[in-house]
């Protein structure tokens, strides 16, 4: 499995949507045929493909996979794609797992194994994604900000970035805390909204002396359509570097995930779809280790 880079453009920007869940989704083609409507997923190690996309497309069978959800591992065929094309940037001999639309909500979800690597750019204020080389090993220099916000195809808003960390293909952000006590944070595109474990919930809500707290149980959907329950609790301020998030609910549940990234014993929080759409853009750049936030005004 390979992306392959268009020779003469190293990047490209491709327009998207939005799903009911405010996932931002983005065409593909599979095979040559399309386009097809994928949710960016980055809490997903791998892409997959709808059940009766496959079908209608008589993609060959790959043979039986185990697939993680919030609720835990289930099996679940898989489909070779000889080719899967966003934009210009081809994911070539791909094997992924299928599932019913009904699940996913959509043709599929292109997961961390087609933006691994690179740097990728969501554009909530334009609705548009993404996809280039990654800056690692570049120092960016005044300039080279001053001609990031200059471009056409560049976000808009004043540039905060985070250092991350790799762990299991994903980019873990380094220094964030709630109430300056530190939290594992890491991004969901593809979760609607925001998940704490039950460690954080413990550490944090449980410790402050709250009359009669307000507690709601919900039900947590992951991408991949597995339901778990959860508890709906308002959180104290959030810290990501110099960001400060007020205000913000979340879901408190030890989901299957926490485990498969041996965050269950930490204080770990998933960033979903409702805090990173609260910012302009949010680029990942998953070559530099870093996450950048682009402010509203």
């Amino acid at each position: 499995m390979n992306f392959a880079d268009a020779p003469f453009d190293p990047e490209v920007s491709q327009a998207a949507g939005r799903d009911l869940s405010q996932r931002m989704t983005v065409p593909v083609h599979i095979n040559g045929v399309g386009p097809f409507n994928f949710v960016v997923d980055s809490g997903a190690n791998r892409t997959v493909v709808c059940a009766e996309l496959a079908a209608e497309l008589r993609l060959p069978d790959g043979g039986p996979a185990n697939i993680h959800g919030v609720a835990g591992v289930e099996p679940a065929p898989t489909a070779m794609v000889q080719s899967l094309l966003v934009g210009n940037k081809a994911l070539t001999g791909l094997r992924a797992p299928t599932l019913p639309r009904a699940r996913l909500g959509a043709d599929g979800l292109l997961g961390v194994d087609a933006l691994q690597g690179r740097r990728v750019v969501l554009d909530f204020l334009r609705d548009q994604l993404t996809i280039a080389p990654s800056r690692a090993g570049r120092e960016l220099s005044a300039l080279d900000m001053r001609q990031d916000q200059s471009a056409r195809n560049k976000p808009v808003g004043k540039r905060v970035v985070v250092p991350a960390r790799y762990r299991f293909g994903q980019l873990i952000i380094i220094g964030a805390d709630v109430e300056r006590r530190p939290v594992t944070a890491f991004l969901d595109t593809g979760a609607q909204a925001t998940v704490g474990n039950n460690v954080l919930r413990k550490l944090v809500l449980e410790s402050r002396a709250i009359p009669n707290p307000l507690r709601y149980e919900v039900p947590v959907l992951s991408a991949t359509g597995q339901t778990a329950a959860g508890e709906l609790r308002i959180m104290p301020q959030l810290k990501i570097g110099g960001l400060r998030i007020k205000g913000l609910m979340a879901v408190f549940a030890d989901l299957h995930v926490f485990d498969i990234w041996g965050l269950s014993q930490t204080a770990s929080l998933l960033l979903g779809m409702d805090v990173l759409r609260r910012f302009n853009a949010v680029e990942l750049d998953y070559g530099r280790r870093e996450v950048a936030f682009y402010l509203p005004a």
